[in-house]
């Protein structure tokens, strides 16, 4: 490759935390004509500074890495920063949820590892470009979850109106893992009264007790998991 061939190549930056199956998708890119790889990352934390070093236009990112920034967050991270970079996400899992936040967090493409060559000769080629590229099938799932998700924030917001401030209030103390007494000194009422907030929430959200309170608040976004 001369000098013209390399500055108009489309730079990739592969991230993999498994060093047989990331010198793999380093081959295989090596194969994609007008490609070349700029770097190589093994954790979300070195993809994001390789990203801001080398501006890449394609990321290749797995998904599942260690550290406390997996390819998911990495893909936000990289997104927020150089907008004009494309992610593919190239990982073993083809689950619903897992593409539906892949596509949330701004990946431009999905793909199964097991995709062949030409599929993803074709997907580097289609997001440089500023397209995008999901499968067919792996579409029917984000639609799906999309769906699902819909569905959820609909309930959700059924359910915050009808539970009034005080009783959100106090959902999000028990999914803290208050108890009543400690519910009741924070905000500044009776323990009674906080057993009263409690006993509506339950029968607003069709539950029995606080495990099966916090885990559907959860279920339908009404609140976030506790940290």
């Amino acid at each position: 490759m001369n000098q013209d061939d390399s500055d108009s190549a489309i730079a990739i930056l592969v991230v993999d935390d498994h060093a047989i199956s990331r010198s793999g998708v380093v081959q295989l890119c090596e194969l994609i004509p007008g490609a070349r790889v700029l770097g190589e990352a093994s954790t979300g934390e070195e993809a994001l500074e390789l990203a801001r070093l080398h501006a890449p236009e394609v990321v290749l990112m797995d998904v599942e890495m260690p550290g406390a920034i997996d390819g998911i967050e990495a893909t936000r991270r990289i997104k927020a920063e150089l907008p004009n970079t494309a992610v593919i996400i190239l990982t073993v899992h083809e689950d619903r949820e897992v593409i539906f936040e892949a596509i949330k967090a701004g990946a431009s493409g999905y793909l199964p590892k097991s995709s062949p060559l030409d599929r993803i000769q074709h997907a580097v080629k289609v997001v440089s470009q500023g397209g995008s590229f999901l499968e067919a099938g792996l579409a029917r799932k984000v639609l799906d979850q999309f769906t699902k998700y819909a569905e959820e924030t609909r309930a959700a917001a059924d359910v915050f109106y009808l539970l009034t401030p005080r009783e959100r209030e106090v959902l999000v103390e028990l999914s803290n893992g208050s108890s009543a007494r400690q519910i009741a000194t924070k905000l500044g009422i009776s323990e009674r009264t906080v057993n009263t907030h409690i006993g509506n929430t339950y029968r607003k959200l069709q539950v029995n007790n606080r495990v099966e309170a916090v885990h559907e608040a959860i279920r339908i976004r009404l609140i976030e998991p506790p940290r």
